[in-house]
């Protein structure tokens, strides 16, 4: 009895056995599938990351580009800016230069007018004078500074004396003729001795060769302004005793050329010019026959 209830029990297991082995079939199948997705996704996973540290690279080497593109840009600039200040300084100094040119130019002309008013002046006077720079009484140079007319001392004044001798009159007349009309330069005059002192006596008026050389160089300029019409203004007198030489004191030749009046025409700049005249133009002298110049009753 026990052995037929065995078997019967026996067989009603058998078909839940294979029924169960049926089921679990094709869940094993189930999980062989699973296993590779979770593989594939972990490869892509991998992929991925490795995408993402290239992309970060390539960023990071886009970022270093642009930073230094940036700092390319700055420098640009400031190159930019660098050449516009040059530029700027150019045309500053383009400006300068310029004005510096046109002052030249401008200085240009008017030495160029100054030599011609002396050339001038320069045939005036040796047309007015030629017999007396033939004769050697009177030396007329002509400078850079301007023109220079040097008067033999013993023509003008006796040994000694400041007064001025009849034929030194009759010289600073002619020499006076061409000084009237002249309004832009100053005309200096300049008395010098040689370097023989003084003798002092009752005949000597003056203790120096100073005193000496300073009287006759204002008795010229008094006869020049009072009996030649010289502007005043324009004229100064000034004694240099001994002191400049023209030539050699050891010879009496050297000695008798250093006794001497020297005039000199000196160009006036505007502004001295404006400030003896005022703000109007250079007063022209007067035309007409001039009058006749009057002994200075010396």
């Amino acid at each position: 009895m026990r052995t037929e209830a065995a078997c019967r029990n026996a067989r009603l297991l058998v078909p839940a056995a294979v029924l169960c082995l049926a089921w679990a079939f094709p869940s094993l199948s189930g999980c062989g599938v699973s296993k590779s997705k979770h593989e594939l996704a972990l490869s892509e996973r991998e992929a991925w990351r490795v995408q993402a540290e290239q992309c970060e690279t390539k960023r990071k080497e886009l970022e270093q580009k642009h930073q230094e593109m940036v700092s390319s840009f700055r420098q640009f600039e400031q190159n930019h800016q660098d050449l516009l200040d040059r530029l700027a300084a150019l045309h500053a100094d383009n400006e300068e230069l310029s004005k510096t040119v046109r002052l030249l130019q401008e200085q240009q002309k008017a030495q160029k007018r100054e030599a011609q008013e002396a050339g001038q002046t320069y045939r005036d006077f040796l047309g007015s004078l030629s017999a007396e720079v033939s004769q050697g009484r009177i030396r007329i140079d002509q400078s850079e500074k301007g023109l220079r007319l040097n008067l033999v001392d013993k023509i003008l004044f006796d040994s000694g004396s400041a007064d001025l001798s009849p034929k030194g009159e009759q010289l600073l007349e002619k020499v006076g003729f061409v000084l009237k009309d002249i309004r832009d330069r100053r005309i200096l005059v300049e008395g010098h001795t040689d370097n023989v002192p003084i003798r002092h006596g009752p005949r000597s008026c003056f203790r120096s060769n100073w005193e000496l050389s300073s009287a006759r160089a204002a008795s010229v300029a008094r006869f020049l302004e009072e009996k030649a019409g010289v502007d005043p203004r324009l004229l100064s007198a000034t004694g240099y005793s001994s002191h400049r030489p023209a030539f050699d004191n050891s010879t009496p030749e050297g000695r008798q050329a250093n006794r001497r009046i020297e005039i000199l025409l000196l160009p006036l700049s505007p502004a001295e010019i404006q400030s003896l005249y005022g703000r109007g133009d250079i007063p022209q002298p007067p035309t007409g026959p001039s009058s006749p110049v009057s002994p200075s009753g010396q």
